[in-house]
């Protein structure tokens, strides 16, 4: 009889634990999510209650603020569409995206303290509280500009510091306008071009030679004597019964001479010689494949598992086709690396949060992903994209008195024409800015994305003399 008041009571106290170990999750560790939930109707009311707060470039230029509007609060974005993708939008029946989502808390105030339901904060918050202020690293004006270069066309950009890891632009075309993202919502969304999409950080490419970096610095991490290795180029190249051209490489070529014109064969039998897993392992180091942290939402890159990679996939893997898949920035990252002696920097956006009253409550440090090669590594890279630029496929990206390193692509696409890469940084001997340029269906990379590149590369330099 005692045995079994025992049991029950031990029963009736376990369910009550539960309970509130629970509740204590749900208050604790998952109420910033819970406020933060567009379905939670306290957080409507606390927009109507508080004076959201402004998103900043790193001038002081305004690209999101809240208005006045006949008595009715409303948000501005006075650049539209050439930031919308970075801001996102801010709507009662289509909730929020960009660093507007992403930020939700800190434009609202709400960015420290026990989040609990909301109610705590309805309570304390009277008519008219501000929220604080997001600065970017963002040049807005720099933004209109690459905004302009791409044109018409399916494109992406991100523009960085290197050295820092801050985006100085990053654009993805066509974009959309957040003030009428409620009128336009159904044109946007039937879209066949996708306005919506964040190309910079959510679109998945094939990187076509732009890979050819991190081949390059797969084999020179294991056997550094290839950098003086010569290479008899027969104008193709074949792989278990492939036959892939490679009609710009033929006879005697060093490395630098190879990736000056891309070679396939050359890239491809490198790719073969590193083998599967110290390939994609490199792959890794330069953070394809990884999760890369970053202020707005961001696809993983993709690359085949190398214990399920045939030669023939490894093969085409080296020269950017196959299944590997990844984003503008993931590729800002690799050339960010080689310009920062092999370190990855952390791509960063916010610099810092500004209360009502202008002190800064947090301002962002410089931080690194890890190593993806040595110092000497990083330095013969650059090495092979200067030679890439001075005579090579990535002579358009070439700037008078400055050096450049950059590498082309021109990625094979099975539902339509080539999409043109570019990736480089530069001044090449004392790296200011690193960029990534996609063009779909753009064809040429050097013919299309290395000149956007160099007016970028130039324009930055510019500004930092």
């Amino acid at each position: 009889m005692n045995r079994n008041i025992v049991r029950i009571a031990g029963l009736i106290i376990s369910a009550f634990s539960v309970v509130i170990i629970y509740l204590t999750y749900l208050q604790v560790y998952k109420a910033p999510y819970l406020l933060n939930h567009p379905r939670n109707k306290r957080l409507l009311l606390l927009e109507k209650s508080i004076v959201r707060g402004r998103i900043l470039d790193s001038t002081g230029s305004v690209l999101a603020e809240t208005v006045e509007d006949k008595g009715e609060k409303r948000r501005s974005y006075p650049y539209g569409e050439i930031t919308g993708n970075i801001t996102g939008y801010l709507s009662e029946k289509y909730g929020r995206s960009g660093l507007e989502s992403a930020y939700n808390h800190v434009l609202l105030g709400l960015e420290s303290g026990w989040y609990g339901d909301g109610s705590w904060a309805l309570k304390r918050i009277g008519a008219g509280k501000r929220g604080n202020d997001i600065v970017l690293s963002l040049d807005a004006g720099l933004q209109q500009l690459t905004y302009r270069l791409l044109g018409n066309r399916r494109a992406a950009v991100v523009v960085m510091e290197p050295a820092t890891g801050r985006v100085l632009a990053m654009v993805s075309r066509p974009g959309f306008n957040p003030e009428r993202i409620e009128s336009d919502w159904e044109k946007l969304r039937q879209d066949q071009k996708s306005p919506l999409l964040n190309r910079a950080t959510q679109g998945l490419y094939p990187p076509g030679s732009t890979m050819k970096v991190i081949t390059a610095a797969g084999i020179l991490t294991q056997k550094p004597e290839t950098a003086d290795r010569i290479f008899d180029a027969p104008g193709y190249v074949v792989i278990e019964g492939r036959r892939i051209e490679d009609r710009q490489a033929r006879g005697r070529l060093n490395l630098a001479q190879a990736m000056a014109i891309s070679s396939n064969y050359v890239f491809g039998v490198l790719g073969l010689e590193q083998g599967a897993k110290n390939f994609v392992n490199t792959a890794h180091n330069f953070g394809i494949g990884r999760n890369i942290p970053f202020d707005l939402f961001t696809e993983n890159s993709r690359i085949p598992d190398p214990d399920h990679m045939s030669r023939l996939e490894l093969g085409e893997t080296a020269i950017g086709q196959g299944r590997v898949m990844v984003t503008p920035l993931s590729m800002a990252l690799v050339a960010s690396a080689v310009a920062n002696g092999g370190k990855i920097p952390a791509p960063a956006l916010v610099d810092e949060i500004r209360s009502p009253e202008g002190f800064g409550t947090r301002v962002s440090q410089p931080r690194f992903l890890g190593n993806a090669v040595d110092n000497r590594t990083a330095g013969i890279l650059r090495e092979l994209m200067v030679a890439a630029v001075d005579h090579g496929t990535g002579s358009p990206a070439s700037i008078p008195g400055i050096k450049v390193a950059g590498k082309t692509g021109s990625a094979e696409n099975p539902h339509g024409k080539t999409h043109a890469w570019f990736i480089g940084f530069a001044p090449a001997d004392n790296p200011r800015v690193a960029v990534a340029v996609i063009i779909e269906n753009g064809g040429s990379g050097g013919a299309e994305a290395a000149p956007v590149a160099r007016e970028i590369m130039k324009t930055v330099i510019g500004q930092k003399r």
